[in-house]
């Protein structure tokens, strides 16, 4: 049996949750789309995927990897790439979306000093919850192994306690034998 990291099992578990409420024909949206492994795996289950980034090296990569697989990019095609804030989602994002993905923290293989903000990343995700689908998913990892991304995780997880309890469900997973610098994941489902 292959051993796998920790990285690639949060990943991994992130995106099993996350399949659980995809829609073929529905609308998913990346708001960190990084290197595009996120992105590619929602477009081969999501009927529309809206993928963010503020840095031009990540929406690249993504569009090396989907043009790799024969994913259509552009407003007409499967996936729109978004060179801008995830802050803005609510500018570019018309239609309910039944999962939104966050993979907080650095480009990996980029530059370590250019992070994911709490300020930003809060208001996006604010923003997320507001235009999710009733029943659908918001699922963030956080990356608490570096300052920026522990002060992201603490204001974060502060932030999903106090959430009116008839309106999400929060879920946070957090791996109990590992490193409290090891990524974590929070799940917060629409309820009404």
């Amino acid at each position: 049996m292959k051993e796998i990291n920790i990285l690639q099992h949060t990943t991994e578990l992130a995106l099993y949750m996350c399949e659980k409420y995809i829609r073929e024909k529905e609308v998913a949206v990346d708001c960190t789309c990084g290197n595009g492994n996120d992105t590619l795996w929602l477009a081969k289950r999501a009927g529309k995927v809206y993928a963010f980034d503020i840095q031009n090296d990540a929406i690249e990569n993504t569009r090396r990897l989907l043009e790799s697989e024969e994913i259509e990019i552009g407003p007409e095609g499967k996936v729109v790439l978004i060179n801008d804030s995830h802050g803005k989602i609510d500018s570019y994002v018309s239609e309910p979306p039944c999962v939104i993905l966050f993979n907080l923290g650095f480009l990996p293989g980029g530059d370590k000093s250019i992070t994911t903000k709490v300020e930003t990343s809060l208001l996006a995700i604010e923003k997320s919850l507001e235009i999710l689908k009733v029943g659908g998913l918001l699922s963030i990892t956080l990356y608490p192994g570096h300052d920026e991304g522990n002060e992201e995780k603490q204001m974060i997880l502060s932030w999903a306690q106090n959430l009116d309890s008839k309106a999400y469900h929060c879920v946070f997973a957090n791996m109990l034998n590992q490193s409290e610098r090891a990524p974590q994941i929070l799940w917060i489902t629409k309820k009404k």
